[in-house]
This record gives C-alpha cells, structure tokens and sequence, in this order.
C-alpha cells in the first residue's frame, strides 16, 4: 500500500480547513408564523434597506416555514414577507456588523387577509393510507392503533402487505423480495435483518411509510416487490425542542419501550438525535409434523416447541448538519443497532413408524444471537440554484453476529438400555464489511422538464463460520456436511439517468434507466469460487400519469426489477427444528428477475390499482430439501423458475359522520408458481383476496378512538399454502389540554386469531411438512409521549446512500 509522509497529511488538513475559512459567511435565519403559531410554507422573504426599501436579496421560505439569507454586506436591515392570502409582515430594524455575523432573527408573524375565519380552529387530520403516483403511503402518526407499537405492527395492518414471520420476509401484492429502506436512501440489510430492526423499531418516531411497487430509477433495481420506505419525523426549524415515549405492554410476559428525539438548531449548525429502546419478554410455540415414507414404512414426527424468548433491542441514530453557505451544506450521520435475544426452549417430538409409538425425543434448546451494528455516512449537498442539486454520499457499514446455540437430545426408543443422551453445540460468527459510494445530480431544466442522473459503487465483504459438533462416546467431533467457513466478495457499480417531462397541464411522464454490474465471488475452506458471477444488467422504468379533470386522474408504470440473494442464504447457517430437521443456507442461489406493470385509476379519494408480474428464479424462503440422510430434511431458499402474479386493490376510503372516519382496503391476488422441483415438474395455482380496515372516532378535540385489522385468505408461498390468518386491534388516545402531551391504550390481536399456519403436501416428492407458529401478537401496551422545548422546532430527518446496502444482512 502506497503511503505519504505525515507533512503531506499536515497540509492536506490545513488546506481543508482553510477552506472553511473561506467560505465564512454572515447570516441571517429566522421563521414565518401564522396567527395560529403555524409555519407559512413558501412564503417570499426579502432582505431590505430600512432607509428607502431596496431589496438587497430575498429567498423563498421552507415547507416548515424557515429561511437563511446569506448572500450580503454588513449594515442596518429589516425582513419584508409577503404571501398571498396574508397581510404583509415586518421585522424590526437590525445591524449585521461583520462578514462573519450569525443573526437569528425573532419569529415574524402574519395574519390571514380573511379576519372573518381568524378566531376559528380548524384541525385538520391526514387519512391514515394516501396513494400517491408511484406510491401508497401509512400517515403511521395519525394512527392511534400504532402508538407502542412496533413498525413491524404496523406494516402487517397495511394495504397489499404481508409479514410472514415464519420466513422472515415481507411481501408486497402476493410477491416477495421487498426492499427496506430508510428516509429514503438504500442500505443492503437482507429482508430478514430489516424485519428484526422494524420490530424494534418504536412507530412513535415514524411520519409515515411509502410503499413503492415500481421504485424510481434512482433507487437500487433491488427488490424483486418494490421497496418499503421508512419516514422518520422530522423538523428544520431553529432553537432546540425535543419529545419522549414511554411504554410498557402485558402478554404472558411484560413488554417495555421508550424512545427519546432531540433537536437543537442555531446558526449554521443544526444537531439531531434519537435514541430508542425495545424489551420483549415472550412465549411462543411453534408446532410441526411431518409425514414420509422410508423402505415401504410410513414415519411420521409430531414436534412442539415452546419457547421463552427474551429480546434487548437498542437503536441510535444522531448526527448533525453544518450550513457552509446558503448553497452548501455538509453533514455526518452516526447509527447503529444492538440486539440481544436470548431463549429457552423445550422441543418435544413424537416418532411414529406405521402408526406405532417408535421414539421420543426431548430437544432441550439455549440460542444466543447478538447482532450488532455501526455506520457512519458523510454527506455533502450542494444547490448551483434552488432547482440545480449536487449531492455526494460516502458510508461505511460493518456488522457483527454472534449465534452460538447448545442442543441437548434425550431420546427414549422404549428399550431396556436407554440410549445416552446427545449432545450439540452449534457455533456462528458473522463479520461483514460494506463500503458505498454515491453522487447524484439534479436539474430542473424548464417548467416542463427536470433531468437526474447519478452513479453508486458497493463494495461488501464478509466471513461466515459455522461450526456443528456432536458430543458421543465420550468425545466431540464435527459434523463436515454442516461445518465450513465462507468468505465472499462483492461488487456492484451502478450509473442511471431520469427524465420528468411535463407534457400538459394534465399530463406527465417519468422516463429513467439504470444500468447495474455485479461481481460475486464464495470460497469456502473446502471448495473455491463456489460462486463466480459477472453480469451486467439494465433495469428501466416508466411513469406516465393524465388527469382528466379534478375528480379522475389515471396513472400507468412499469419497472424492470433484481432480487439478489441475502449474504445467508449464499454462505449458510444452521438452526436445528428438531434432531433431524434443520433451517439452513443455499449457496447455489441463482438472482431473480421481474416485470411488473400497473395501471391506478383514482376517482376523487377513490382508487383502483391493476397489477402483473412475471418473475424469473424467483426466490421462496423456507422450503423443504431432503439431505443424503434420508431422514434428514432441510428448510432452505430456493429459486422458482416462473411466477406470475396478477393483483387487484381497491381502497375506498368513507366519511361516516364528522366524527367517524374508515379507510377499507380490497386486495385480489391470482398466483402461479411452475418450476422443477428435485427433478419434478410442478406448477401451483391460487387466488387469494385481503381487506384491510381503519375505523377513526374523534369524540372530542382531546379524545380519539381506532378500531383497525385486516383478514387474510390462504395463499400460496413456493410449495406451501398458507391458511387464512387475521387480526384486530383496538386504540383509544387522550391528548392533555396542554397540546404537548398524549396518553395511548391500544390492545392488538383481541380476538388471538393472528396464527400463522401453513402446509406443504406434495406426494410425488415424499413431501409433507405442516406448521403453527403463534408469535404472542396478544398485548395491551399503554404508552406516553411529552413534547419539549422550542415548539417551533421539528426533529431532523438525515439520509445516507447505503439504506439499501443494509436490506441484505440476515439476523
């Protein structure tokens, strides 16, 4: 490695800062205000001359009502603010003395030109779902059934979506592959890593989720689905302000929460931060049978699990913005994650050989698993103008698992001698290393015609060691066909371009193209480029939307997509079910690709979605292999060679009363799936259908009620048919007359039906698995929040370029 001689460093860092010196700047910022205390979106701020009103600069204010002015001389000045629809505003005259002043000016306030509607109060509340033109979106704050809830809760009650718990896996209108992203910016967490953070992850700090079926070209062509976008709650204004969440929950074990948003703006620099912690103390069972025959003789394996799982989850994120001049701005963000599960579980099996009793096991179970995570992202954004955007983003992301597990197996085979009993110590660390590069570049060319463009480079490596040992005749030996270590490298370059043309009053379109080359390379100790793939891949997309008149509006899209395989899949891992079952890894996982194409028509705040895709090696979760033991089966991931869905959903959303709201949601999926399976051919057919609703009460301006769930009708996922499944739960919030503070009560899962049971029967392949999982979804959680400080202050929302990178870390 090439090295340089500290001097060169020295004047490397002198240079640097030189030029933060040089681009010191006086300032001015400050806020618009209504009557109300209310921001003024977009109000025109000008910079004036006391003595005769000449305008020395202006700028448009923010969304949340602030501005920055910076381009000017020292000298006695007042702000003029004009809006139409409001009375003209002023500030009081002040001096800026120096080129290197920082002036926050006091709040300006303006009043309405109507003074008729001055003294009245109108609230206005967002509906719960919003579609959008590539997008639907869960306004999460607006849901009372959310507040103590987890994220993962939340996406499992919203529209076309379907958490699958037993997979770890999400999908989106029958399809699986969904990418989780974060503020808007991709990180290469697996769809696996995503749920356990979303479940840790408190709904009280989310604005809202955007659920994206044909992602622009700007993202990632991962995700097979789409993506699902994660909106924390956020705030520019100035001063420091700040809110806090306590909760506790009930099940058959306590459930504890809190969570703490801090923001302090002042002059050019602007510091944020979140802090969030998640305890969950929890009973499951998990119940499965199979059924195969061996020799001419049927055996079958009745095994229940009940497990004591208890879970630490803790979430930072902080960081801070400093405003280089009214163009530039340069940030760095800091997150990480620290998950403890620790459990307990007693897994009881039934062995039966043609219907006689055969042998008992008893599969005494103690699993660690602690994940831990750290990134750091550098931003620098810069504006040439207000529609001209420059934007740079460099992270780094390292992970680090831990999975040991001890597995104890007392078996009774009914004989004089009893057999000794068994033991198993699995062991797995996982260290993983992500590096991410990203520039982007915006221009608004005309009125009509807006251009982007942006190139990103991944590079990601990592070491997963698995290690199985078996303790017998008084010595410990490993098992080769579990035990490796893998180590892959891999590369992604990425370059795209977007154009947004305005073709009428009434018409747009959205044309982009992305071009992705990927190299992947898995060694393990005992065999070399287990995978060696080189490809290179383009992955257009295209919006096209025309509005009739202010009632119909009609939208078309299609999109190219990949679902590349999580790093666990690639390297496996080991998780025993039972003494000869198995979950494990495939590491001759091949990527997916789709089509999909949608049609949304909206009638006012009706709307009705079509959808179809074709998918090729799709990617099932989950299903059932048989090893060389023939008593041995393994539960891996698999590609599927054609599937094509067909999707239909409604949201009608209806207006009661002016105290009673719903939002209800129809979702129609028809699924084939063909492939050949271990040598088979087989192809599986189904319709499905899901409806989701939201009932809002607004009894009184401080007092609110929910009543949200959905139902679910079998469906179909590789080989597997799920059986119907559904859940309500039940909210009631209380605000303080203070407008600060709020007090939620809600009970999920009131009717205990949300059960997830699934069975696979395929006879021509000796195959039949069934499964019950109960998650203990049964909780009455109360919680409290209290916002503080500067009212006028709202927490910060930061972005990186890696959120996709993080969509492919498995814990």
């Amino acid at each position: 490695m090439k090295t340089y001689p500290a001097k060169v460093h020295f004047q490397l860092l002198v240079l640097i800062f030189s030029l933060f010196n040089y681009t010191a700047f006086a300032q001015i910022q400050g806020a618009v205000r209504d009557s109300a205390n209310q921001p003024v979106s977009y109000a025109n701020i000008l910079l004036l001359n006391p003595t005769d009103s000449t305008i020395v600069s202006g700028v448009m204010a923010s969304e949340e009502g602030t501005y920055s002015i910076t381009n000017f001389k020292p000298g006695t000045y007042i702000i003029g603010v004009s809006m139409i629809g409001y009375k003209p505003g002023w500030s009081e005259p002040f001096v800026i003395q120096t080129p290197n002043d920082h002036f926050h000016n006091d709040p300006i306030y303006v009043e309405r030109e109507n003074h008729q509607v001055q003294d009245v109060n109108v609230v206005a509340r967002k509906p719960i779902y919003e579609l959008k033109i590539d997008r639907m979106i869960v306004n999460v704050e607006n849901s009372i059934t959310a507040s103590g809830s987890t994220v993962l809760e939340v996406l499992e009650k919203s529209p076309g979506v379907i958490v699958d718990r037993q997979n770890d896996n999400i999908s989106l209108a029958g399809k699986s592959g969904v990418m989780v992203i974060i503020n808007g910016k991709q990180n290469r967490m697996p769809i696996a890593a995503a749920m356990q953070l979303l479940n840790g992850m408190n709904a009280d700090n989310v604005k809202h989720i955007e659920i994206i079926t044909t992602p622009p070209a700007k993202y990632d062509a991962e995700g097979d689905a789409g993506i699902i976008n994660i909106v924390l709650k956020k705030s520019e204004d100035f001063g420091t302000n700040g809110s806090f969440t306590l909760g506790a929950g009930i099940s058959e074990r306590e459930k504890m929460n809190a969570s703490l948003n801090l923001n302090h703006h002042v002059n050019k620099i602007n510091f944020f931060g979140t802090y969030s912690v998640n305890y969950n103390n929890m009973r499951q069972q998990f119940d499965s049978y199979r059924r195969y025959t061996d020799n001419g003789s049927l055996i079958d394996s009745d095994a229940r699990s009940n497990r004591a799982a208890l879970v630490l989850f803790q979430n930072v994120r902080m960081g801070f913005d400093y405003t280089m001049s009214s163009k530039t701005v340069l940030s760095f963000l800091a997150s990480g994650y620290l998950r403890d599960w620790e459990m307990d579980a007693i897994n009881n099996v039934l062995y039966t050989n043609d219907g006689e009793v055969s042998r008992i096991s008893t599969l005494d179970v103690f699993e660690l698993s602690k994940w831990m995570h750290g990134m750091g992202n550098f931003n620098l954004q810069h504006h040439f103008k207000e529609d001209e955007i420059i934007d740079f983003n460099f992270d780094y992301l390292n992970y680090y698992n831990d999975n040991p597990s001890d597995y104890t197996v007392e078996n009774n085979n009914f004989q004089e001698e009893p057999e000794p009993n068994e033991i198993i110590e699995v062991t797995k660390t996982t260290p993983i290393d992500i590096f991410v590069g990203m520039l982007d570049y915006s221009k608004q060319i005309n009125s009509g015609l807006k251009f982007e463009v942006g190139i990103k480079g991944t590079f990601t490596q990592f070491i997963n060691d698995v290690g199985v040992r078996y303790f017998t005749d008084g010595s410990w030996g490993f098992d080769p066909e579990l035990t490796n270590i893998y180590s892959m490298d891999e590369n992604i370059s990425a370059a795209y371009t977007s154009w947004t043309l305005k073709l009428s009053e009434k018409t747009s379109m959205v044309a982009g193209l992305r071009y992705e080359y990927m190299n992947t390379v898995l060694n393990s100790e005992t065999e070399e480029n287990i995978i060696d793939l080189h490809y290179g891949e383009f992955f257009p997309t295209v919006y096209f939307s025309h509005k009739f008149n202010d009632k119909n509006t009609l939208q078309f899209s299609y999109g190219r997509r990949i679902e590349r395989p999580t790093f666990n899949e690639l390297a496996p891992f080991v998780v025993f079910m039972t003494p000869e079952t198995f979950i494990a890894g495939n590491e001759n996982l091949l990527p997916a690709f789709s089509n999909n194409y949608k049609v949304d028509y909206m009638y006012r705040s009706i709307s009705l979605s079509l959808s179809y895709t074709d998918t090729k090696n799709s990617i099932s979760r989950f299903q059932p292999r048989s090893g060389e033991n023939t008593n041995r089966q393994y539960f891996v991931s698999r590609n599927f060679d054609e599937a094509e869905n067909y999707s239909v959903m409604l949201a009608l959303p209806i207006i009661v009363s002016d105290w009673w709201k719903m939002q209800n949601n129809f979702n129609w999926i028809k699924s084939r799936i063909a492939t050949s399976y271990e040598n088979t051919d087989l192809e599986f057919n189904m319709s499905n259908y899901r409806v989701n609703s939201v009932q809002s009460f607004m009894f009184s301006d401080w007092i609110s009620a929910e009543i949200s769930g959905y139902y679910q009708s079998k469906s179909i996922w590789g080989i597997y048919e799920s059986r119907p499944v559904g859940r309500m739960d039940l909210g009631l919030q209380w605000k303080l007359k203070n407008g600060n503070s709020q007090f939620s009560l809600n009970f999920t899962d009131v009717l205990g039906t949300n059960i997830f049971r699934s069975v696979a029967d395929v006879p021509e392949l000796n195959i039949y698995t069934r499964w019950e999982l109960d998650f203990e979804m049964q909780v009455l959680r109360l919680s409290f929040t209290h916002n503080f400080g500067n009212s006028s202050v709202k927490s910060r929302q930061r972005t990186t370029g890696s959120e996709e990178e993080r969509s492919r870390i498995t814990n």
